[in-house]
C-alpha cells in the first residue's frame, strides 16, 4: 500500500487509474514487493482511501521521511543543505464548483426535499423545481449586470429555503434524523443568514470547511481551499516539510510550525530560513536566522546574499506539486483530505527527483563535480584579473 501511494502521487493518477496501471507493469510490481508477474488487482481502487485514513496524518508523513533518509544515505543532498531552507505557503483549492448565493441556496433546497422524502416527511411543497429554474435566472441576471433582478432572485430562493426549514421543523415530531440530516439542517440555517461580510462563511455544502483564500494572483482573485505551508532545502530542492494550516491564518504566524516539523523530520536544527515579504512580523522564537526578501543584504556575506537570491526558486516547485503530484486540486474528502493529499504530494515529488538521480547514477555526479570545478576556476580568475587591474593600473593589462 505504501509503494501504491508513492506511484500514485509520481505519477499524478487517481486511484482507478493506479490500479489499472500495476497490473501491466512489472516494474511497479517490482517496486511494490512482488517477486512474480501478478495478474490480479492488487485491491480495489476504494481501499486506497481507506487505507490511507486508517493510518492518519502523522504516520503518511513517515512516508515522506523515507523519501529524505535515502536522498541522505545516498549523498543526494548533505546534512549543510538541509539546514538552509526556504519556506512559502500556497493554496491547495478543493474539488468544488465557484460558489455563488443562488447555486447554493437551490442546491440546500433540494437536497433538503430528498432527505425529507427519505425521512417520510410529506412537504407542503418542495420548491425544487423553481429552485432550478430561479438559480439558472440569477446566473443570467448576474452575467448582464442586472442586480437589481439578482438580487430579487436570491431573495425569492432564500423565502422558499426558510419556508422548507419550518415546515420540516413543525412535521419532525419525534423522528429519529440522520446526522446527514441534521448537518444539512445545520448548513441551511446558516445560509439563510450569512452576509457578505459574514465570518466563516459556506462556500460549499459537501466541503463546508472551505475557506476563501486571496493571494494577491491577477489571473485568479481568489481560491477556495485550505492554505499549505511547503519547507524545501536551498540548495537541491528537496522538500523537508508540509503543513496543512486550516482557517487562514497570518504566514508569519505559520513559520514556527513549518520549521519545527522540518526539524522533526530530518533530525538537523534549521540554521537559516528565506521567506517572503509575507513573514514580515512573524512570531518565530526559535534559533535559526530568518531572513525576508527584499529587505536590506547590510552585513551579509557572498554566499548569504546568494542563498537570499534563491527564495524565489520554491515557487517553481510549488508549480511542479501543483501541474505534475495532484496539488492543484484535491479530491479528497474532508479536512483529512487536505492533509493526506499534501503529504502524498511531496512524497511523490521528491520519489521523482530520487528516482531521476539514481537512473543517472555516477555519471550525474562526476558532470556536477566537473560543473562544480569550472565555476570555482572562474571565479578565481575573474578575482586574479581585478586584483592584476587594480594592483598597477599603468600596465598594459590595463
Amino acid at each position: 500500500m505504501v509503494g501504491l501511494n508513492y506511484l500514485k502521487y509520481t505519477y499524478n493518477l487517481s486511484d482507478e487509474a493506479l490500479v489499472d496501471r500495476w497490473l501491466e507493469n512489472p516494474y511497479w510490481q517490482y517496486f511494490c514487493g512482488e517477486t512474480h508477474f501478478q495478474t490480479d488487482f492488487p485491491c480495489d481502487p476504494t481501499s486506497l482511501g481507506i487505507w490511507r485514513r486508517r493510518i492518519g496524518e502523522e504516520k503518511l508523513k513517515l512516508v515522506l521521511d523515507e523519501t529524505v533518509r535515502v536522498a541522505v544515505e545516498k549523498k543526494f543532498v548533505t546534512q549543510k543543505e538541509l539546514s538552509q531552507v526556504v519556506v512559502d505557503t500556497t493554496v491547495q483549492e478543493k474539488n468544488i464548483t465557484f460558489p455563488t448565493d443562488a447555486k447554493l441556496l437551490a442546491r440546500s433546497i433540494i437536497k433538503l426535499g430528498k432527505l425529507a422524502r427519505l425521512h417520510e416527511i410529506k412537504l407542503r411543497q418542495s420548491y425544487a423545481r423553481k429552485a432550478k429554474r430561479w438559480a439558472r435566472k440569477a446566473s443570467g441576471y448576474g452575467a448582464a449586470k442586472q442586480y437589481g433582478r439578482l438580487k430579487t432572485c436570491i431573495q425569492d430562493l432564500k423565502n422558499w429555503l426558510g419556508r422548507l426549514l419550518r415546515d420540516i421543523e413543525r412535521k419532525r415530531g419525534n423522528k429519529a434524523f440522520s446526522p446527514k440530516f441534521l448537518q444539512m439542517i445545520e448548513l441551511a440555517n446558516k445560509l439563510l443568514v450569512q452576509e457578505k461580510n459574514t465570518p466563516k462563511k459556506i462556500y460549499s455544502l459537501h466541503e463546508p470547511e472551505v475557506c476563501c483564500i486571496g493571494k494577491g494572483k491577477e489571473r485568479i482573485r481568489y481560491e477556495f481551499g485550505q492554505k499549505a505551508a511547503i519547507v524545501k532545502t536551498n540548495g537541491s530542492d528537496w522538500i523537508v516539510n508540509v503543513e496543512d494550516l486550516a482557517d487562514n491564518p497570518y504566514d508569519g504566524h505559520t513559520l514556527a510550525v513549518s520549521i519545527s516539523g522540518a526539524e522533526k523530520i530530518t533530525n538537523v536544527t534549521v540554521t537559516e530560513a528565506d521567506v517572503d515579504r509575507g513573514y514580515r512580523k512573524h512570531d518565530y522564537k526559535g534559533t535559526a536566522v530568518i531572513r525576508i526578501a527584499g529587505t536590506s543584504n547590510k552585513g551579509l556575506s557572498w554566499s548569504e546574499k546568494r542563498r537570499k537570491r534563491r527564495r524565489s526558486s520554491v515557487e517553481p516547485v510549488i508549480g511542479h506539486l501543483k501541474s505534475d503530484h495532484r496539488l492543484d486540486r484535491c479530491f479528497l474528502q474532508g479536512r483529512i483530505g487536505d492533509k493526506l493529499n499534501l503529504i502524498g504530494s511531496a512524497s511523490g515529488y521528491n520519489m521523482l527527483k530520487l528516482l531521476r538521480l539514481l537512473g543517472t547514477g555516477i555519471f550525474s555526479r562526476a558532470l556536477l563535480g566537473f560543473w562544480r570545478f569550472g565555476l570555482l576556476a572562474s571565479r578565481f580568475l575573474v578575482g586574479a584579473r581585478r586584483w592584476l587591474l587594480g594592483g598597477c593600473p599603468n600596465s598594459p593589462c590595463e
